[in-house]
C-alpha cells in the first residue's frame, strides 16, 4: 500500500502486504489495510489523498475583528469567581475558628488539674501501721 493522508491528516507510510494470505492492499483512499481476497482490492490510482490535505494548510489565523459592543472593562465574569472563592474562604476560616473554640471549650481548665495532681503528689508524712490502722 502506498502512504498516504488519512482523514486525520496524519501521514501514514507505505507497507507491504507480503505476509501470509493477506497480500492485497484494501479498504479506502483514507483507511487501508492487508487483506487476502482480490475482488476487495483498493485501485489506489483513485486514491488523491497522497498530498498535503488543503484544510491543513491554514496559514495565518484571521486577524480579530473587535466587537464594538463588547467592553471588557463592564465584563464580570471574574468578578463572580472571586466573589465564590471568597464567600469559600470565609467558610472555611470560620468553620476552623468554631472547631478550636470548641475544642477549647470542652478541654479541661489546667489549673484544676495541676491543683489535684500537687495534691495527690503532696508528701502525707511519714506512713506508720498505727495511722493505716486508723484509717
Amino acid at each position: 500500500c502506498r502512504g498516504y493522508f488519512d482523514v486525520m491528516g496524519q501521514w501514514d507510510p507505505p507497507f507491504n502486504c507480503s505476509s501470509g494470505e493477506f497480500i492485497f492492499c484494501c479498504g479506502t483512499c483514507g483507511f487501508r489495510f492487508c487483506c487476502k481476497f482480490k475482488k476487495t482490492r483498493l485501485d489506489q490510482s483513485t486514491c488523491t489523498n497522497y498530498e498535503t490535505p488543503l484544510w491543513m494548510n491554514t496559514g495565518k489565523p484571521p486577524s480579530r475583528i473587535d466587537d464594538p459592543l463588547h467592553d471588557p472593562t463592564r465584563d464580570k465574569t471574574n468578578l463572580i469567581v472571586y466573589i465564590i472563592c471568597g464567600v469559600v474562604a470565609v467558610m472555611v476560616l470560620v468553620g476552623i475558628f468554631t472547631k478550636l473554640g470548641l475544642e477549647k471549650a470542652h478541654r479541661p481548665h489546667r489549673e484544676h488539674m495541676s491543683r489535684a495532681l500537687a495534691d495527690v503528689m503532696r508528701p502525707q508524712g511519714p506512713c506508720t501501721t498505727d495511722h493505716m490502722e486508723r484509717d
